[in-house]
């Protein structure tokens, strides 16, 4: 199972996605400071009047027809919403990071599931054509008794129906084992699951002892309750970007704009005298004031967020309020699931004593092969109902560590840390 985790992690198409989003978010991080790098332009213009120059003067020189105009430029503004801009794709970098955590947990749960329960499909067909099987061997035995005319003809075919009631079911089960297995290998990123083994077992380690009020404590760790809380940090950072409109910005600017004076074909180009710079430096002082006039969609704004804030706080509580029900209705689960196999197991040593007597009165002459055959098939369906139990026994574990993001003893491992190969990948 472990290796079909780190498989799906490595391949699947949904999580490389994520990744690649993640990097963009890290990228955008990494140059979160490049807003004070100040407007830079360089242009220049070459141009004609489309009229004709008025007549001259006797002796007056030609003036030029073509005009060279070039400017350099740099503008930085400063403002206070460059410091909650920064913030805001802080905050984002760190979402998009928790968020691909989460996914992974997601994609993690969902293989261990699935792998639990095709190794639970697997043991049930095998059950099912054990079952056929003893079938026809009884279709079998009561044709040698009706030729043998110790049974009559509607016995031999109510047995020959009751076995062949059977086959649809098994179909079933060998179309929805198919299926199951392709659908995890597409998750493992394996085009085929044929000559594919799944080496595992269904029984978990022990039965846990849990604690509620301690796994109450840790609902807050559950990744939906997180993030109603980095909705209230972005609720606040949006506050702030609206706020500062309220508040003055202070623009730096300076230019230099040569224009040549002559003709640019035939005066020289590299004489400082034939330029003339129009340059200049400013500074630029704005504050805006529609925003302090009551109504106006700056104040609306900051005042839509405050609510905002308030509405995330209490999605927060009620997340957590989610998370703590279901919490305890998981453990209500695990405790039933822990007494039906209890229970289970007492009738696993009834079936164990049933075939031992089936076993001795077929040896003793007392009874025919197909009481012991009956007697090992219901066995066989007393352990396949304890291992039912014990798989959603699994089952509820991978939920309630899922919804603490709680490894729990034996059960599952912390996703949170990537492995090197991830990391590495995560990085590409």
């Amino acid at each position: 199972m472990e290796t079909a985790v780190d498989l799906a992690l490595a391949a699947h198409l949904g999580l490389r996605s994520r990744r690649i989003d993640t990097l963009m978010a890290a990228r955008d991080y990494q140059y979160r400071h490049s807003l004070f790098i100040p407007e830079i332009a360089l242009q220049g213009s070459l141009a004609r009047p489309n009229e004709s120059p008025e007549a001259f003067l006797p002796g007056q020189d030609d003036p030029a027809r073509w005009r060279l105009d070039t400017a350099l430029s740099a503008t930085l503004t400063l403002s206070p919403q460059m410091i909650h801009s920064i913030r805001a794709v802080t905050q984002s970098y760190r979402d998009s990071r928790v968020e691909l955590e989460d996914a992974t947990r997601e994609i993690d749960l969902e293989v261990r599931k699935a792998f639990y329960q095709l190794l639970m499909q697997e043991e049930q067909l095998l059950l099912g054509e054990r079952r056929l099987e003893a079938a026809l061997e009884r279709v079998e035995e009561v044709r040698n008794q009706y030729e043998a005319g110790l049974v009559d003809e509607l016995t031999l075919r109510q047995v020959q129906v009751s076995a062949e009631n059977q086959r649809p079911a098994l179909v079933q089960q060998r179309r929805s084992l198919q299926t199951a297995r392709y659908r995890l290998g597409t998750t493992l990123g394996i085009r085929t699951m044929e000559g594919v083994h799944l080496t595992g077992k269904v029984e978990p380690e022990e039965l846990l002892q849990l604690d509620q009020e301690e796994l109450l404590g840790l609902a807050s760790r559950n990744d939906q309750v997180r993030a109603a809380q980095r909705a209230i940090e972005s609720a606040r950072i949006q506050k702030d970007l609206a706020r500062s409109a309220l508040m003055p910005s202070l623009s730096l600017g300076v230019s230099l704009a040569p224009s040549l004076t002559g003709d640019p074909w035939s005066d020289d180009l590299w004489q400082g005298r034939n330029w003339d710079d129009g340059g200049s430096f400013s500074v630029t002082l704005r504050q805006p004031l529609d925003g302090f006039l009551p109504g106006s969609s700056t104040r609306q704004k900051i005042e839509n967020q405050e609510d905002r804030i308030i509405q995330a706080r209490i999605g927060v509580a009620e997340v957590l309020e989610s998370v703590e029900v279901r919490v305890v209705d998981l453990l209500g689960s695990l405790e039933s699931s822990a007494e039906a196999m209890q229970s289970i197991r007492s009738n696993i040593a009834l079936a164990e004593r049933t075939y031992e007597l089936a076993r001795e009165a077929y040896a003793g002459g007392l009874r025919d092969y197909s009481v012991v055959r009956d007697a090992e098939i219901d066995l066989a369906d007393a352990r396949l109902q304890l291992l039912q139990e014990q798989h959603t026994y699994r089952d509820l574990l991978l939920d309630l560590s899922h919804l603490l993001q709680t490894p729990l003893p034996g059960e599952t491992r912390d996703t949170s840390e990537q492995t090197s190969s991830e990391k590495s990948t995560s990085e590409r």
